[in-house]
């Protein structure tokens, strides 16, 4: 009888249980509740670019912090987790590992760098945690598949315009390439090469250099020596001021030009009259520029981070996050890491309100957006040369 009041008792507890459960939102994600989502990111938050870092963090929780002050997405709210990689892979890795296994993230955004996001590559694959928006535009991104999704026009994309602004509209052809020595710099690197290629030119001089660099003046020599009228500088923010003040010391003034990472108020700061009359790629407004997706982010950066200075550094992680917070958005609360990449491949010419357009561009175009225009260093400020180009799609061919 005691064993049968026994067996009577679980079975009440356990149909006890079932009805509780019953009525408890259940997920089978990582990182989504039915009141949080959590987001991983590897940033360098005290390395070599940390400047970078520091800014794209604090542009995506400000856009987090207004959507949760709001209530959140469909009743969630978004809270990032970031980890300190110092621009280091296999620290990057150590981060991925710890986000996903032990924070048990829903998704990886915003990573920081391409050697670093390559690391971790792989094994977000084998977890299958989507890498959604990554802080590198390197072209390997739109094409890997289902689980990386870029968000910009990429360095190859970039570069060809560069090429094709100093070959057409400038008449140079002695162009140089000075590199990080990286799949970063590799990419733009190998990228304008191809591009040169079709127009029967070479490199005059192929310069590279490891990221813990600092003194450049064996590659200043090479590149007056080569008598390159033009270097395009697939760096980021610390090594072009350098790299010009050195060149500068022999007499050296060529035409110095990148993409999108070295347009930044840092590399102003660190070059000083060095770096005037050096252009860049831009892949998206600059924080001045007017416009209502514009205002927003000023507004934002004041009320949650005062003491940050407006750069595009911070707006990139800004329009990541908007981005972001528009796919979660479409999704509804049915949020899954499937049903979230299916709401990403919805997005056809969407504009947040600063004139650029997103659209998910499919499995062998993953890139979101290949606007871009130059612009260049003038009275200490990054201003605009050209209006905005939808740039032809690039490959390291």
């Amino acid at each position: 009888m005691k064993r049968f009041l026994g067996s009577t008792g679980a079975l009440a507890t356990l149909v006890g249980l079932l009805v509780l459960s019953a009525g408890v939102p259940t997920w089978a994600e990582d990182g989504v509740t039915d009141k949080e989502v959590l987001i991983g990111a590897g940033l360098d938050l005290t390395g070599a670019v940390a400047n970078w870092g520091v800014n794209i963090k604090a542009g995506m929780e400000a856009v987090f912090n207004r959507v949760n002050d709001m209530g959140g997405v469909h009743g969630r709210k978004i809270k990032l987790i970031a980890y300190d990689h110092v621009y280091q892979p296999p620290k990057a890795v150590t981060n991925a590992k710890r986000l996903v296994e032990r924070d048990k993230v829903f998704v990886m955004m915003g990573h920081l760098g391409t050697p670093t996001t390559k690391a971790i590559k792989d094994y977000l694959e084998e977890k299958q945690v989507p890498n959604i928006f990554p802080a590198t535009v390197a072209s390997i991104w739109t094409t890997s598949g289902k689980w990386h999704i870029g968000d910009l026009a990429t360095y190859v994309d970039q570069t060809w315009l560069i090429v094709d602004h100093l070959v057409k509209e400038r008449k140079i052809k002695k162009i140089a390439s000075f590199y990080q020595d990286d799949e970063y710099g590799l990419d733009g690197h190998q990228g304008g090469k191809s591009r040169l290629k079709q127009y029967d030119l070479a490199y005059v001089a192929e310069v590279d250099y490891k990221r813990a660099d600092i003194d450049f003046s064996s590659q200043a020599a090479k590149l007056k020596e080569s008598g390159a009228e033009a270097v395009i500088l697939q760096a980021v923010y610390r090594e072009p001021p350098r790299l010009a003040e050195q060149c500068h010391a022999i007499g050296y003034y060529p035409q110095f030009i990148g993409p999108s990472p070295i347009v930044v108020e840092k590399t102003i700061e660190l070059g000083g009259k060095h770096v005037e009359g050096m252009i860049g790629v831009e892949a998206y407004p600059l924080p001045t520029d007017p416009g209502p997706f514009l205002d927003r982010y000023r507004a934002d950066m004041k009320k949650y981070f005062p003491i940050l200075a407006l750069d595009t550094t911070n707006l990139y992680g800004y329009q990541k996050a908007a981005l972001f917070v528009e796919a979660l958005q479409r999704t509804g609360r049915n949020l899954t890491r499937d049903s979230l990449l299916k709401s990403i491949e919805s997005i056809k010419d969407w504009d947040p309100g600063w004139g650029l357009k997103y659209s998910y561009g499919g499995d062998n175009r993953r890139g979101m957006s290949r606007a871009a225009r130059l612009v260049i260093v003038r009275d200490g400020k990054w201003t605009k040369i050209t209006e905005w180009i939808e740039l032809q799609e690039g490959g390291r061919r």
